[in-house]
């Protein structure tokens, strides 16, 4: 399984992860905390490692790690 992290510092709300990720909506939503629009993991269980967020996440907001 793959875990997914945000950093909300980083994240702009900019939707690129939903947009480019093959499962996007099953994996991210865009969600407002303290005053600012970030993304946030709705199930990353869908996740299946092809690092395309990685890519298109201008900020480097986005990081994915192997769970074992």
């Amino acid at each position: 399984m793959i875990d997914i992290f945000i950093d909300d510092e980083k994240c702009t709300g900019c939707g690129e992860c939903i947009r480019v990720c093959p499962k996007g909506p099953r994996i991210y939503r865009l969600v407002e905390k303290n005053g600012k629009t970030v993304a946030e993991i709705v199930d990353k269980s869908f996740c299946i490692g092809c690092t395309i967020c990685l890519t298109y996440c201008m900020p480097k907001a986005i990081r994915l790690e192997r769970g074992w």
